[in-house]
């Protein structure tokens, strides 16, 4: 590498060096390596050791227990992309609350590789998606630097950077929102190198924008050096020129949006521009208590079986129990949004100088080397599941300190336009998560960018010592030889500065312990059948987070599939003394007590479930086929007719439904109903109709009279 090359400096050239080149000591012109040989080596550096390393994480990662298991948001969009594929797209395409365009490239991976193979390929995906933006920022950091070196250094700060790779392999969105974001990059390198004449290098700024709206709404924020750079800085242009340019990066953008908008009017949510998350969010981003870092919601909420955002679901039924108090009017997502966004100016309103200091906090937290937990918390994952993570060498603190000596160079190098506007997409989508809240998710946008700059500015830094330190070894006279010293490490000492606030910044972050993250991690296990590694997990999660009733319900459900039923029962006992109206506690504790021969306490308990969450299913189908064991079908009728309008299915209420029609003498039409049935749900169907042979009492069927009044509406959760 050129800047290394320090042993044959030509004595004339150290002597001619003035102070200036010592403080940060530009790239010669003549000595610029970004030819094309040049370049496609650094490219081709940067191809294989990305390659290399998602080799390797994708292999190490295929044997953890987190693999192919949707946690959190990756349930969401996990099934998303299966509705679309089961011929659902209007749940999905007319979501108001969600982007589509992530779920769509899920759906896409998941076709590729059919039923076996499909996470296996969203992951490989996103591992590619990685790679590429790897090799973008190669070519941004050496168009900043008319580098090839530069190129490389950046490329490699990337590749080999840990938090990146590791949302690689989350079915999340981050990984091509960052990729998305580098596109608008590398399309204003060529604007740059154009000076502003590439007609379609300024359309493809406002595609790449358009569609990284369409995955994360705050992408929008990128039209704002769009417009201001190019007017400051491209000086070379007329002013109508440059207008012409940015009109038709906007016009590009613009017609993303639409045809986004257009979308989800065809699918029923009538015509949006963008998502409507924002609101809710920049309440719990802003609300009096908001740490900066976890939107807490001001309750818990339920919700049945099929995953839900908790978020979307509290900012939905908080809006509907206004809507009830006469407080607001309006339907649909827009009207939601409204209502949370006032509520958020309201907090802000309410506390200015409180909120103030929540941005400044929420500014710093921006800084520190920590990656503050989202989803899965990156530091468990560090010591419990990676090896390789564990030995990516390059950090924030890193791209941190370099990044501004990476700014100062390529503005010396004239690549102005270019280097502000990496600055200014890097300064708003952090403005956009300051707004919110701040985590290690959120930041990975961020880090193509600054990994860009930090390239930049190690070499530059490279190259200022080793002249410096020539100088000192050959120059005469004795003061220009200390000059030129004191001066490059005052910059070495500025860049210590920086990387000393980056790391000392998250001593003093307080962020949530392993509980959750063990509960994750023993939620996989169970998933994957593995009782022995989910009970430990567990047990370890409630010993964390005693008073957490997700915890107890977890420890719960692993005692139960393990046939422990009675720790099951004392498991989902805790978790409902935590949280008394969650139904789907409440079933559980019903399923264990049938186990149990408690049959008439398990169907209070089913018709308990019901009365908390009418639109919750199971306990419907549980408490039907007790009341078809106990001769009563007209009952069991009624429940499963309810079940059939919430859209329900599963082998249980297939079961069900055939058991009705042999109580009701309609044994063709019971047989053709189990003939139907899936073939991996066949089993499942077996167990129950063996179950169902045995009659029951009727007195199981015996409720309390306050048990009788079943409300005919979904009780509010506290």
């Amino acid at each position: 590498m050129e800047a290394l090359e320090v042993a044959n400096v030509d004595l004339d050239d150290v002597a001619n060096t003035t102070a200036e080149d010592c403080e940060l000591a530009p790239v010669d012109p003549e000595d610029s390596s970004l030819g094309s040989e040049g370049l496609g080596r650094a490219v081709l550096w940067t191809l294989l050791a990305s390659l290399l390393v998602r080799l390797l994480y994708f292999a190490e990662h295929a044997g953890s227990a987190f693999f192919g298991i949707a946690i959190l948001d990756e349930a969401y969009y996990d099934g998303a992309a299966r509705a679309l594929l089961d011929g659902q797209a209007g749940a999905v395409l007319g979501d108001s609350f969600r982007p589509p365009l992530y779920p769509l490239l899920l759906a896409a991976c998941y076709r590729l590789g059919g039923s076996e193979l499909g996470v296996a390929a969203a992951i490989a995906a996103q591992h590619v998606l990685g790679i590429a933006t790897a090799i973008l920022v190669t070519l941004l950091g050496a168009r900043l630097a008319n580098r090839a070196s530069a190129g490389l250094a950046a490329g490699l700060l990337f590749a080999l950077a840990g938090p990146p790779l590791f949302f690689e392999g989350e079915r999340l969105i981050v990984t091509l929102f960052t990729f998305l974001v580098t596109c608008t990059l590398w399309f204003a390198s060529k604007v740059s190198v154009s000076e502003g004449r590439s007609f379609l290098a300024w359309c493809g700024i406002g595609l790449a924008i358009g569609l990284a709206t369409q995955a994360r709404a705050n992408a929008l924020l990128l039209l704002l050096p769009l417009t201001l750079v190019p007017l400051v800085l491209l000086k070379d242009i007329g002013i109508r020129r440059k207008s012409v340019g940015i009109f038709a990066a906007c016009s590009a953008c613009f017609a993303v949006l639409v045809a986004g908008g257009a979308l989800r009017a065809h699918h029923g949510s009538g015509f949006q521009l963008l998502p409507s998350a924002g609101g809710v969010n920049l309440y719990l981003g802003n609300e009096r208590g908001a740490d900066g870092i976890v939107p807490r919601q001001d309750r818990p909420v339920t919700y049945g079986e099929a995953y839900r955002d908790s978020v979307a679901v509290f900012a939905e039924q908080e809006f509907e129990a206004a809507r009830a108090r006469g407080e607001v009017e309006g339907t649909g997502a827009r009207a939601i949004s409204r209502y949370w966004t006032g509520r958020a100016l309201e907090e802000v309103a309410a506390d200015p100088i409180g909120r103030l200091r929540l941005m400044v906090r929420k500014g710093t937290l921006l800084l520190t080397n920590r990656e503050l937990p989202n989803n899965k918390h990156y530091a468990f994952i560090l010591e419990h599941e990676s090896p390789l993570l564990r030995r990516m060498p390059v950090r924030w603190w890193f791209l941190f300190a370099l990044a501004p000596v990476g700014f100062i160079a390529a503005w010396r190098n004239g690549n102005r336009v270019l280097a502000a506007w990496t600055v200014g997409s890097v300064l708003v989508l952090a403005a956009g998560i300051v707004l919110f809240f701040v985590n290690s998710r959120f930041r990975i946008p961020l880090w193509p960018g600054m990994a860009a700059l930090a390239g930049v500015g190690g070499l530059a830094l490279m190259d200022t010592l080793s002249r410096a330190v020539s100088r000192f070894r050959h120059a005469g006279p004795e003061g220009a030889r200390y000059d030129g010293l004191g001066r490059a490490m005052g910059l070495l000492a500025v860049v210590g500065v920086l990387a000393s606030i980056s790391l000392l910044v998250g001593l003093s972050v307080a962020v949530p312990g392993a509980g959750r993250d063990f509960f994750f991690r023993s939620y996989a296990h169970l998933e994957k059948g593995d009782f022995e590694a989910a009970l430990p997990d567990a047990e370890e999660a409630v010993r964390a987070m005693p008073e957490d009733p997700a915890a107890w319900a977890q420890l719960g459900n692993v005692h139960q599939r393990a046939d422990h039923p009675e720790q099951a029962l004392v498991a989902y006992t805790k978790a409902l003394n935590l949280f008394p109206e969650e139904p789907r506690v409440v079933n559980n504790i019903g399923v264990v007590l049938e186990e149990l021969g408690r049959t008439n306490h398990a169907y209070r308990s089913y018709h308990h479930a019901t009365a908390l969450e009418p639109n919750y299913p199971l306990p419907w189908v549980n408490a039907s086929l007790l009341e078809l064991r106990a001769g009563r079908p007209d009952l069991a009728h009624a429940r499963l007719a309810h079940v059939a309008t919430l859209g329900f299915t599963s082998p249980q209420r297939t079961a069900a439904e055939a058991l009705l029609l042999r109580a009701q003498g309609r044994e063709q039409q019971a047989r053709a109903i189990l003939d139907r049935a899936a073939p991996d749900d066949r089993e499942a169907i077996e167990l129950v109709l063996t179950d169902a042979a045995v009659p029951l009492a009727p007195t199981v069927l015996q409720l309390g009279p306050r048990e009788r009044a079943t409300p005919a509406s979904p009780r509010e959760m506290p």
